[in-house]
């Protein structure tokens, strides 16, 4: 299901008609609609998930303003840390590649 490897300026989305999500606890469980699949996302993931569903971004947007997002110091959430979680959205079909 990846797009990658992944380009830094391709635009990127999670689409929640794409997906359903039940909490238990600090953990959701992410049944994928597309694939059938279930994944599950400690608070982190989901909240990479809850970010890209707001609106569109490029991966380059994503390591900036992830941080920020979850409202911590930078050094707290390495750029590499931000790819790395992304990569593994990707990989399992949770985010998605979309035209600018």
């Amino acid at each position: 299901m990846s797009a990658g490897p992944n380009n830094d300026d391709w635009v990127w989305v999670a689409n929640p008609d794409h997906y359903i999500l039940h909490e238990i606890g600090d953990s959701t469980f992410a049944f994928s609609r597309v694939s059938g699949t279930t994944h599950m996302l400690n608070l982190v993931s989901r909240a990479m998930l809850d970010y890209l569903a707001e609106h569109p971004k490029t991966l380059t947007q994503i390591i900036a303003g992830f941080a920020a997002y979850l409202e911590v110091p930078p050094e707290e959430c390495p750029s590499g840390v931000v790819r790395r979680l992304f990569g593994e959205l990707d990989e399992v079909g949770l985010v998605e590649r979309v035209e600018p």
